[in-house]
């Protein structure tokens, strides 16, 4: 179901996806990567030198001369069958390692920008 919003003369329609993000350690960023590129997302956004608290304590965003202990986020969009092969392919990390991961329910404006065949 796709929803529409007009602001002005400009009307938009809203179409759902999914949207995962991910939280490592930096020194698990090229696996995610890989996985990410491999699932044929259409782009996905990292942020480095995540600050937070979690299970494990207090996390220091910027860590002086040691990237591989910071935190990194990383944010996606797609249809729901790559999100699936997404979590697939982080679940045995998370088995292993730290980190966290939200999948939930989005909408974006310029499907096209978005979607890959399925």
């Amino acid at each position: 179901m796709n929803e529409s919003s007009t602001h002005g003369e400009t009307e938009h329609t809203f179409h759902p996806v999914k949207k995962i993000e991910i939280i490592v350690r930096g020194e698990k960023e090229p696996f995610v990567r890989d996985l990410l590129d491999e699932s044929q997302v259409s782009g996905y956004t990292i942020h480095h030198n995540v600050t937070g608290r979690g299970e494990h304590g207090f996390h220091e965003g910027r860590l002086l001369f040691n990237d591989r202990d910071s935190l990194v986020m990383f944010f996606a969009v797609a249809g729901e069958k790559t999100i699936q092969t997404i979590v697939d392919g982080l679940t045995p990390l998370f088995e292993k390692s730290s980190g966290v991961m939200f999948v939930s329910d989005t909408n974006v404006v310029r499907l096209d920008k978005f979607l890959q065949e399925e």
